[in-house]
């Protein structure tokens, strides 16, 4: 395989720098929502918003990147590159371009999946009351050990290989990935109150989608699935109307979490969740296609080893250290695989679904 030096950034910095620029000469409209924290350099981080067509237009085709912050590589280089192809001059005039950079933007700078509070943000946008999960609870102690040493995570692959022979593996994932909302320290932690993302999504959401009268959203991850391969995930269930907009402007390849046929689990407080119960709760007659599209890159164990040596890292280490070090290089190593042949089919199918997602918009 080659190399892709130089496809991707390096730091959260270099890709802002890169986007902001490539919006800037696609003639967008910018606007950025300043984080109140700074990055491990000191720069400063923001939610950037690049804008292209009339900004009262009926339609709205928005793709946000880094909601998962370290995810963001992915995400990023893809607006960045969509911008550069000249997308905006491919728009309808009733149709408004919308791409949001780094929805989580210290985790993106930190090289983490999660925001300043330990906080999964694709969690946190669960109302209350906030769900329990009594499977994660049994497994924490022995993902979340207090000392990094080959004896823990032997300890942390025990517990994780018990817990499947008395649950089932199923139930395994449920516990682990679907989100928890009582520790803090804790993987997949959901937060106990809106994060600084949340709110200033929510509030997107209300000035950007509610107004409009067909929706096409489009979050981008990293991390599940087969190297290279682009799922197209929904949070409703066949039937919703949502889901089957969803399976007639992007095809019968849509995955449902909710029923079980996604390579994600059923997550609860996803940001897209929250997004669809404020556009098909508020009586306005409106069509919403809203998805993620999940990127492979290495196999599941490998991705959860990762996640478990930064929560690690960042509970009880030295970020600054040569574990730390390493620790962080397998978490982007997890998450964005640096080969061209990776570039080019996440490049490939980003262009093609962005073109499914706006004929779907045009037909409307």
């Amino acid at each position: 395989m080659t190399t892709a030096k130089g496809i991707f950034a390096e730091s959260y910095a270099e890709a802002r720098a890169r986007f902001l620029a490539a919006a800037d000469a696609a003639g967008a409209d910018l606007e950025s929502e300043a984080h109140p924290l700074k990055g491990p350099s000191g720069e400063d981080l923001a939610i950037d918003m690049a804008r292209i067509g009339p900004s009262n237009a009926p339609k709205l085709f928005a793709i946000t990147s880094g909601t998962h912050g370290i995810e963001g590589y992915t995400g990023s280089a893809v607006q960045t590159r969509l911008l550069e192809s000249g997308i905006g001059a491919r728009l309808p005039a009733d149709t408004e371009l919308l791409f949001i950079h780094a929805v989580n933007p210290w985790g993106f700078a930190h090289g983490r999946r999660v925001n300043e509070d330990n906080i999964d943000l694709n969690r946190n946008f669960a109302a209350p009351p906030l769900p329990e999960n009594p499977g994660y609870e049994r497994l924490h102690a022995a993902l979340v050990p207090k000392e990094w040493s080959e004896e823990s995570r032997a300890a942390a692959r025990t517990a994780q290989g018990e817990f499947i022979g008395k649950h089932g593996f199923e139930a395994f994932v449920a516990a682990l990935s679907t989100g928890q909302y009582t520790r803090p320290d804790g993987l997949f932690f959901g937060g106990s109150k809106p994060a600084w993302s949340n709110r200033v999504m929510r509030e997107i959401f209300e000035r950007e989608f509610a107004p409009r009268d067909a929706i096409a959203f489009i979050d981008i991850h990293t991390g599940l699935g087969e190297r290279g391969a682009g799922e197209l995930l929904c949070t409703e269930a066949p039937g919703h109307p949502v889901f089957e907009l969803g399976v007639k402007w992007m095809g019968p390849d849509l995955r449902s979490t909710s029923a079980g046929t996604s390579v994600s689990a059923d997550v609860r407080g996803t940001m897209k969740s929250a997004l669809i119960d404020r556009l098909c709760t508020d009586g306005k007659p409106r069509q919403t296609m809203a998805i993620s599209i999940e990127y492979g890159t290495v196999p599941a164990d490998r991705v959860g080893a990762a996640l478990q040596a930064d929560n690690w890292l960042y509970q009880h280490g030295d970020p600054a250290s040569p574990l730390g070090r390493e620790i962080a290089r397998e978490m982007r190593a997890v998450f964005l695989i640096e080969e061209t042949d990776w570039a080019d089919t996440i490049h490939e199918q980003a262009a093609r679904h962005v073109d499914a997602a706006l004929k779907g918009l045009a037909s409307v």
